[in-house]
């Protein structure tokens, strides 16, 4: 595959959006063309140009992608988040929050190596603190192109992403929708009963979906046929058999699946697995019938975290899938990278598969953590879940281990605490920890 580097810039992207057939809530995207300058307008004021970062506070729905309109407008790089990030790079950024204030940054300086990003997200910091993640303008275009020729997402197209939209899922699926013309209603699913009704009143075509979205759906009342919707893609997440049968049931329409990344954006969408891959997307390994580490070969370059070099041109998924004869890629297993513990490697994988044999555990989720008094030094946690977890096994499954692997400290919990999309939530994670050990 040979890998083509576009030439589009921010500036670009948002003029084509304002320029063509796009819609928010039914009106053209140049109804909002006023408000999108004054914002931008009100970051030059405050010192922002081409060469800044805006974070996007606490911003969703219809008014973070008008935001993102206006960063674009101005040449700057969106970083939608629920506040701006207290590293340094987060510092140095402006902010544009929920009642349009510009807020200056904390500390002088810009941030060199985004010529070509379109967009920052925040990595769910699940394993570590977390990091800033460099989406390029061609991985958007990119991804945009494989909405459009796997979900029909075509000029017009009414698309529902009642997801949150600071997630990069999200994200990415109302802005390829917006940049394939699209009709796009971002409104939170803060009622997921009036979501329902939106589809059974024929209004949504296309609805980007999480699985507890999608299964608060199967549970509402039936008020009329559904019969406009035509694809409902869901990520962020498994889908189970019985989560299929429950939607299919209540909609009359299979569940698309959707994978990627913060670092590529959706790059399989399917009706089975984890998908086929969209044009531009070649499968390095596993070979056809084989089960390996998924490996990639994108036409559009993965540009990595910020501040580190960019990725060689295969991109490393750690996950562990099945290829089957018919290019369709199955999820086995996360293939998890090993943990750091006060500068020596810990084999987590033995560590969490033994953990997983304890009866009645459900989930399993280790990390380290930075001692309060001692920052300098290092614990390992386990948060084991499940509502009937045996104590007595977990002394067992950790006796067992290899006398090499270090011990964690375990707290067990009912559930383990996920983010808006299903990933470990770390914050709550050290709040359960620190809970249960106070």
């Amino acid at each position: 595959m040979t890998t083509t580097i576009t030439t589009s810039t921010r500036q670009d992207l948002a003029a084509r959006l304002l320029a063509g057939e796009a819609q928010l809530d039914g009106q053209a995207l140049t109804t909002v063309a006023d408000t999108v300058e004054e914002a931008a307008d009100r970051l030059r004021q405050a010192g922002a140009d081409e060469t800044s970062l805006v974070a996007q506070e606490g911003l969703q729905g219809k008014e973070l992608l008008v935001s993102t309109l206006a960063v674009w407008r101005l040449g700057a790089v969106p970083l939608p988040c629920r506040q701006r990030p207290e590293t340094a790079t987060g510092r140095t950024a402006f902010v544009i929050d929920q009642s349009g204030t510009v807020r200056t940054p904390q500390a002088s300086g810009t941030v060199a190596g985004l010529d070509s990003t379109a967009v920052l997200h925040l990595s769910s910091g699940s394993t570590g603190q977390p990091k800033l993640v460099r989406r390029g303008v061609a991985s958007v275009l990119a991804e945009a192109e494989g909405y459009r020729v796997r979900l029909g997402m075509t000029p017009r197209a009414r698309v529902l992403v009642p997801i949150p939209l600071m997630h990069s899922y999200g994200w990415g699926f109302a802005v390829g929708a917006l940049l394939n013309g699209c009709d796009v209603d971002a409104e939170p699913a803060v009622r997921v009963s009036q979501l329902a009704r939106k589809i059974d009143d024929g209004w949504g075509e296309i609805v980007g979906l999480t699985p507890p979205v999608a299964r608060l759906l199967t549970d509402t009342q039936r008020s009329g046929n559904a019969a406009g919707l035509r694809a409902a893609m869901v990520g962020a997440g498994p889908v189970s058999a019985e989560l299929e049968t429950a939607f299919q049931q209540r909609f009359g329409l299979r569940l698309s699946r959707g994978y990627g990344s913060s670092e590529t954006g959706a790059i399989f969408i399917g009706e089975h697995g984890i998908g086929r891959p969209i044009p531009g997307i070649e499968v390095v390994h596993p070979a056809v019938g084989a089960r390996g580490e998924l490996r990639l070969r994108t036409r559009a370059p993965i540009e990595g975290y910020l501040g580190d070099e960019a990725p060689g041109p295969v991109w490393h998924t750690g996950d562990i899938v099945d290829h089957d004869e018919s290019g369709t890629v199955f999820f086995v297993e996360r293939a998890r990278p090993a943990l750091r513990l006060n500068g020596q490697y810990v084999d987590a994988q033995a560590l969490e598969k033994a953990l997983r044999t304890v009866p009645g555990t459900s989930d399993v989720h280790l990390f380290t953590l930075a001692r309060e008094a001692t920052p300098e030094l290092e614990d390992l946690f386990a948060v084991v879940a499940g509502p009937d977890v045996d104590p007595s096994g977990i002394d067992r499954a950790l006796r067992d281990l290899a006398g090499d692997i270090p011990r964690p400290r375990v707290v067990v919990c009912n559930a383990l605490p996920v983010d808006l999309v299903g990933k470990p939530d770390r914050q709550k994670l050290i709040e359960v920890v620190r809970r249960k050990r106070d």
